[in-house]
């Protein structure tokens, strides 16, 4: 079954998922202590099949001038909102985005939806005309690309996380490949199932390590320059992370499973959680990845098959 942005030989030891079942069951343990600062977030409205479009297991979104755009792979397309809901088109096909499961934009007009399936990065237009497509290479032999998310810096390279074989994969638009780095293992230069990869105005890459239960920040030449988390569900730690989201000199991690977002700065450090107007930890259904605008975070919650839009106070 497909799962979205998920790593392929991830499946939990039973002893650590007893033992999160456990703590996330017992009120106030999984997430004790008021040491750090706690977001306010107050629900706006959802998008989901309530508003008449129909979803299964959404991934990814990004905004491009005041529109929202919704990886819905197992639909085969991107679907297309208004910043507040309104649904407005969609575009791809089963043919074009048989796996479909990332999406990033350029800044300008490009629209980028990564096919894990073919191994693909597809530009289209922000009003969804195919412009071009190249078929990621692979590093070494008898490999094949796993492409699951992607992100476009400054300098027009594109930046892939390569699910399946553990690594970062780097591109210029027009498909010529540039460089590389990761490998599998848990060293601060390897990965074990990267899936989301994001860029701050800084120029750092960070990228969403599952397994290794941590977000690693890069410079563009793939030296490290921080991480954040670690292994852990108490304030500042992460079990599955599956989204970052740059915001100013913060990073909003969406963890999965127990399905806090938690405020990390971009130099490194723990700043806080997502909590609601009690300031009760806000929980919420396999969150992926995330957008943010007019005070808005919109929030991919994969299995709810909707997306939660959340006003956060200034």
């Amino acid at each position: 079954m497909y799962t979205g942005k998920r790593h392929k030989h991830g499946w939990l030891p039973i002893i650590p998922t007893l033992t999160l079942i456990l703590l996330l069951l017992t009120p106030g343990a999984a997430m004790a202590g008021d040491d750090y600062e706690k977001f306010t977030a107050e629900l706006d409205f959802v998008i989901d099949s309530a508003a008449g479009v129909n979803f299964e297991q959404p991934t990814d979104l990004t905004i491009v001038d005041d529109r929202l755009y919704l990886m819905d792979g197992m639909n085969h397309r991107v679907a297309v909102f208004g910043l507040d809901g309104t649904f407005q088109r969609q575009f791809g096909n089963r043919r074009e985005i048989p796996r479909a499961i990332g999406i990033c934009a350029d800044g300008e007009d490009g629209v980028y939806v990564t096919d894990a399936e073919t191994g693909r990065l597809l530009n289209y237009s922000a009003r969804g005309e195919l412009r071009g497509s190249f078929t990621v290479s692979p590093v070494r032999e008898r490999e094949r690309p796993d492409i699951t998310d992607c992100a476009v810096s400054e300098f027009d390279e594109i930046f892939l996380t390569d699910n399946n074989n553990h690594r970062i994969q780097v591109y210029s638009r027009d498909g010529e490949q540039l460089r590389h780095w990761g490998g599998f293992g848990e060293a601060n230069h390897q990965f074990r199932f990267p899936a989301t990869v994001t860029i701050d105005q800084d120029g750092v890459v960070f990228v969403v390590d599952v397994i290794n239960n941590r977000v690693k920040g890069f410079r563009y030449s793939g030296r490290q320059a921080q991480w954040l988390g670690g292994w852990g569900i108490t304030p500042g730690r992460l079990y599955r992370p599956k989204g970052a989201l740059v915001v100013g000199q913060q990073v909003l991690v969406a963890d999965s499973y127990t399905g806090v977002i938690q405020v990390f700065r971009t130099a490194g450090g723990f700043v806080g959680i997502l909590t609601d107007q009690q300031g009760e930890i806000l929980r919420f259904r396999t969150p992926t990845n995330m957008a943010f605008a007019d005070n808005r975070l919109y929030v991919v919650e994969q299995l709810h098959n909707r997306v939660s839009v959340w006003r956060l106070e200034p």
